[in-house]
């Protein structure tokens, strides 16, 4: 197994008058960011024994007592003193702490907070006491007046591994968080379980002053609270920071709250800013939680209390006004009504509703707006799964959960403060322990998690089965449905014991045409633009309404999302939703029809880009088609399963070229071989001949020459049974290269070229002749001609001007770049550094604009080139791993590799032992760096 990694907790109550975090320790607050930019001081203040209390000396386990200190107004004195001031002042507040704090062990320090942890709770109640004596006899730089708050709770610590961050697990590290984050500064505040333990017998004038129980935000019971009396300091402070001090009703949470620090702080700014907050989003995605944790955040600004109004039981619109007044305990007498009655008890108070789940009962959203037209200081939350459309309300769609990327790994710590995956690691522990996220499942975690579109209720649901099921197991489960996904719970309610419950809900909220067009938009894999709606859901009005007003409709009933691309909106399904509407188009019959009209439709955008993939708009339809590659993908799946042979090679002939420009040769050559076995006796003999060409590009680039070779020979049969003189010239050229370089077949690689140039002529192609004449600059310097004669090289020169003359006049970005590869080659064998350098840099600003990952492989190796010319052995040998890092995301390696005993360039086998480290650096780099350190121009 490998080393473990715990998710610590992460939230913790804001300061209700400051804004503040709870010093970022265990969460971030509204004013995260303010204390993100303190966060480093911590350790500057503190010198080389940042950390000491527990370097080296492991984390204690057991029973254990936990002490959460941070500044109350900290941003505030940031603001006052400035950053190099308040740094002076965290560094003598930091000494003090440390000082008292001898007996513990440092978990962690952030900006201005620390988290300690005692094994003996009474040497934790003496440090805390200790600590506030220091501060309060203490003279801070600048006039400073530093108040801190504390908070203990003893309880069960399990320490995660010191490689995963050092940090603790469990509940009762959260409830000490929640007990510092309740206190005032100056003030200290522990749990009976603390106080029990440390026992009252603690001398030195210390005492514990009962406070009485009180509910902390996200915890599900109220906490019996004492006040640590520490004789010759203050005694008297104001009421502490509860959920006790307004009155209200919000729920207790039956388990602790993870993530969403931005969306609850967008949540309390929009609040401020507008009266009616609506949290909208599918089902499933945490709107009620999220609406209940803002306004826990949100209840000291309401005198008059906040109140939470369930209304999912109801589905009569008229019945919302009484289930307002029964919440808020209104009477009602036989002869009022029960709008008029809560319309008189809201007049003039300072009070926030939680209205949740308003979407069975649209229709009474003009009692939200009397309601807060009865008072101006009244807010409403509410969470629908569509918005309300009256006045004055500002919608907040609640994205998922923030995910990994499962293709990209990061480290275990980095992966952990994932929300999608924190929550995960809280839900499983809660049903496993001894759960952790280890080396070997980090990936089938982040699948589980990316596979679920973060949403909240199917990663709970789906960690509840890590009871039974390990990550590596229950990952492949995932991929079965939406059955998997669904609760033994008998205290949730039926729409959230599965995640086909909660999106049904939704689902009978349609009207006829919505759900037809519901369940056609499921053919759609990653989403689709209105134009390719409407040609595949319903062609010539079929769905007889507005498609537009349709899709409107099921954004605002959350089922699809809309975003804008370039200007342009695209609507999507989050991957589960997509999964309950393919069920409901197949039990409407229109499968096979609805997806064949898909393929159709992305066949068609693959042909009309084609003639793009090398002129000016190359750019521009290359991203086209890589947005597009989901659905593209999913009609080639169409294609080949329905036996759909002819459309499927005119889909491989129309893009071949992008996949190979943008790196998707792997996956090409898997599509070209199962288009190509497919029966051809009814494809027409040009589709086919061009499927075979492209088939001879996929793997040419890739440095399969003989396959290349076999593809292209059927390309050249089928060009001369069946084509135009064009068709010829264009395989004789192909299959030229072949011979030419790989295989050194001069004679006949000479023969094809001469074929295809003299049919270029005849017909008048210019841009054919050109190709030609870039052929043969290719052999003059590099291939089967190429002696490195300097007269000779003049002559490549010179058909390569000729050939990028032409391509420039035609603005053929792709050609260009590749002549301009093939002129600074040359010009580097005539010892012309500069121009070489110069070519080089045109070439890749093209490759670089297209994203054309192949070509910039070739043109690192050929900086490489430059750098050994110039004697540059350490340069050389970084530029051979930035090019190799771009050939194997490119899959192009065996194509340089190709050319290696032509010019003697380098391959990554090839560097001595001694610049491995360099190579292992040009290996290393990202995309700008690679390109930034290839084109340097370095004497």
């Amino acid at each position: 197994m490998g080393d473990a990694l715990e998710l610590g907790p992460r939230e913790i109550s804001e300061d209700r008058e400051t804004g503040e975090g709870f010093g970022g320790v265990v969460g971030r607050g509204t004013h995260g960011a303010c204390l993100s930019r303190v966060r480093g001081l911590g350790k500057q203040a503190m010198g080389d024994n940042a950390g000491r209390m527990g370097e080296g000396r492991g984390l204690p386990a057991g029973t254990l007592t936990f002490l959460f200190t941070d500044i109350e107004g900290s941003t505030k004195l940031l603001n006052e003193l400035g950053t190099e001031r308040f740094h002076e002042v965290l560094a003598v507040h930091t000494r003090l702490l440390r000082d008292a704090f001898k007996d513990g062990v440092e978990v962690r320090i952030e900006g201005d907070a620390l988290f300690v942890v005692f094994p003996v709770a009474a040497k934790a109640v003496r440090g805390a006491a200790a600590a506030q004596r220091a501060l309060g006899a203490a003279t801070f730089p600048h006039g400073a007046t530093v108040r801190v708050r504390m908070g203990m709770h003893t309880g069960e610590g399990t320490p995660a591994s010191a490689e995963a961050g050092a940090d603790y697990v469990g509940i009762d590290v959260h409830r000490a968080a929640r007990v510092a984050a309740a206190a005032n500064g100056g003030q200290v505040l522990l749990t009976q379980a603390t106080a029990m333990l440390a026992g009252t017998d603690l001398g030195d004038g210390l005492s514990f002053r009962e406070l009485g129980d009180f509910r902390l935000k996200d915890l599900a019971h109220p906490e019996h609270i004492l006040q640590l009396v520490i004789g010759g300091q203050p005694a008297e402070f104001p009421p502490i920071r509860s959920l006790d001090r307004t009155p209200t009703n919000l729920p207790p949470q039956p388990s602790t709250f993870v993530g969403r620090e931005r969306e609850i702080a967008e949540g309390q700014r929009l609040l401020e800013k507008a009266r009616l907050v609506t949290l909208t989003g599918p089902g499933g995605t945490g709107k009620t939680r999220l609406s209940i944790r803002i306004a826990e955040e949100s209840a000291p600004a309401f005198n008059d209390g906040t109140f939470f109004v369930p209304l999912a039981p109801i589905s009569d619109p008229d019945l919302v006004p009484s289930t307002i007044a029964h919440t808020l305990g209104i009477q009602v007498g036989g002869s009022e009504l029960p709008l008029a009655r809560v319309l008189d008890h809201v007049r003039e108070k300072r009070m926030l509703l939680v209205l949740d789940n308003f979407e069975q009962i649209l229709p009474a959203a003009p009692v939200v707006g009397q309601i807060l037209g009865a008072s101006p200081s009244l807010r409403v939350i509410t969470s629908s799964r569509a918005p309300l459309r009256i006045a004055g309300e500002q919608e907040y769609p609640v994205p998922p959960l923030d995910l990994p990327n499962p293709e990209r790994l990061p480290a275990l710590e980095v992966l952990a403060q994932s929300d999608a995956v924190r929550l995960f690691i809280e839900r499983a522990t809660a049903v496993r322990p001894d759960f952790r996220v280890t080396a070997e499942n980090a990936a089938a975690v982040a699948e589980i998690v990316f596979r679920l579109d973060g949403l909240p209720l199917a990663i709970e649901l789906a960690a509840a089965r890590i009871k039974v099921l390990t990550p590596q197991a229950m990952a492949p489960k995932l991929r079965q449905g939406l059955d998997m996904l669904a609760s033994t719970a008998r205290d949730l309610p039926e729409r959230q014991r599965t995640l086909r419950g909660a999106i049904q809900w939704s689902w009978d909220l349609l009207e006829l045409l919505e759900r037809r067009l519901f369940a056609r938009l499921a053919v759609f894999v990653a989403g689709a633009t209105l134009p390719d709606i409407e040609r595949v859901c319903s062609p010539d009005g079929e769905l007889g309404g507005d498609v537009l007003d349709l899709l409107s409709s099921l954004v605002e009933h959350s089922l699809i999302r809309q975003s804008e691309i370039e200007g342009e909106p695209r609507f999507r399904m989050l991957v589960l939703i997509r999964e309950y509407a393919m069920e409901q188009l197949a039990r409407n019959g229109e499968s096979d029809e609805i997806a064949r009209r898909h393929a159709e439709a992305y066949l068609a955008l693959a042909e009309e880009a084609r003639p793009q993939l090398q002129g000016p708009e190359q750019k521009r339809w290359l991203d086209r088609l890589e947005l597009e590659h989901d659905n593209i993908r999913a009609a080639l799946e169409t294609m080949i399963s329905r036996g759909m042979a002819e459309q499927a090679c005119r889909a491989l002939s129309a893009l071949w070229r992008f996949w190979q420009i943008r790196g998707h040769l792997i996956e090409a050559e898997n599509w070209s071989k199962r288009i190509l076995a497919l029966p051809t006796a009814s494809i027409p003999p040009l589709t086919l001949m061009r499927a075979y060409e492209a088939a001879g590009g996929i793997t040419y680039w890739q440095g399969k020459f003989e396959p290349t070779r076999i593809s292209y020979e059927k390309t050249l049969e089928l060009a001369r049974a069946h084509g135009t003189d064009l068709d010829e010239a264009n395989a004789a050229y192909n299959l030229s290269f072949v011979y030419g370089i790989p295989m050194s077949d001069t004679a006949r690689a000479l023969e094809l070229l001469a074929v295809a140039k003299a049919k270029w002529i005849s017909a008048g192609d210019e841009v054919g002749v050109a190709r030609a004449a870039w052929a043969r600059a290719t052999y003059l310097q590099l291939g089967p001609l190429g002696t490195g004669d300097p007269a000779q090289l003049r002559e490549a020169l010179a058909s390569v001007e000729e050939a990028l003359a032409v391509h420039r006049k035609y603005t053929n970005r792709f050609d260009v770049a590749w002549d301009l590869h093939l002129y600074g080659m040359t010009l580097l064998k005539l010892d012309r550094f500069a121009d070489a350098l110069a070519a080089f840099r045109e070439s890749a600003a093209l490759f670089r604009a297209d994203n054309d990952l192949s070509g910039f492989a070739i043109i690192a190796s050929d900086c490489a080139q430059l750098a050994a010319a110039k004697g540059q052995r350490e340069r050389q040998a970084t530029l051979v791993g930035v090019a190799e890092s771009f050939s194997l995301r490119a899959a192009t390696g065996q194509l340089l590799r190709s050319i290696k005993e032509q010019d003697g360039r380098w391959m990554p086998e090839d560097v001595p032992a001694d610049l491995r480290t360099a190579y292992e650096r040009g290996l290393a780099m990202d995309t700008e760096s690679g390109f930034a350190y290839a084109l340097e121009d370095v004497p």
